[in-house]
């Protein structure tokens, strides 16, 4: 079963919440405080952690720091005090989501829904590692040096979110492969994974390619 902290210091607002998150399967720890919110994680580690923005004992952005040694773990800022550069200092440090409150119960059950349970992931990215080191490549990825097995962390600690993630590199170098192992890894493992050639698509058509058009939009 998935375990979710839920780190607010409104006692009423978390208890709620905590049934809530209860009722979709997962177990919950709740903190009020930066500090029990360290001491909880220390006890057991988080699927997902739902952080409010402010605490008594400091920003709720501190604990991004000690969540980098948690690569399995998802971040959800949740504040009553939202602003754009609040956002995207949180999507930078990390955070798989920003929900504004009052969050519906919709929205609490989109979050929640986007964990990969910590089972499945383990196993599957348990199968990859064991290839690692008996063959030599985790999925379509081969080598074993520091840097591929950096690269391979970094796949197996997004494959478990929803996060959009944007992969750069050299032609060649291996983009669509990272993309595939991370689809591989992910919740969506069990649907299709669709690569689209970029380059040979016009520009002018590109937005339409994407997105889709509504029939008529074109002439000819």
């Amino acid at each position: 079963m998935p375990h979710a902290l839920l780190v607010d210091d409104d006692a009423d607002a978390a208890e709620t919440m905590a049934m809530l998150i209860s009722s979709e399967g997962f177990t919950v720890a709740t903190a009020g405080s930066l500090r029990d919110a360290r001491r909880q994680i220390s006890l057991q580690e988080p699927d997902i952690v739902l952080l409010d923005l402010m605490l008594p004992d400091g920003s709720g952005m501190e604990l991004f720091a000690d969540a980098k040694a948690l690569p399995n773990t998802e971040l959800v800022l949740i504040t009553g005090h939202a602003s754009l550069d609040t956002s995207i200092q949180a999507l930078r440090l990390g955070a798989a989501d920003y929900l504004v409150k009052p969050m519906s119960l919709k929205q609490l059950q989109g979050v929640l829904s986007r964990v990969t349970k910590p089972s499945a992931l383990k196993a599957v990215a348990g199968d990859l590692e064991k290839s690692l080191e008996t063959e030599g490549h985790f999925g379509g990825l081969w080598g074993r040096s520091a840097p591929m097995r950096r690269v391979y962390q970094q796949i197996v600690r997004v494959a478990g979110t929803a996060v959009t993630v944007f992969i750069t590199g050299e032609s060649g170098s291996g983009q669509e492969v990272v993309a595939r192992t991370r689809h591989d890894l992910s919740r969506r493992r069990n649907n299709a994974f669709l690569a689209v050639n970029c380059g040979a698509i016009s520009p002018h058509l590109m937005e339409s390619e994407i997105f889709g058009h509504e029939k008529g939009s074109f002439t000819g």
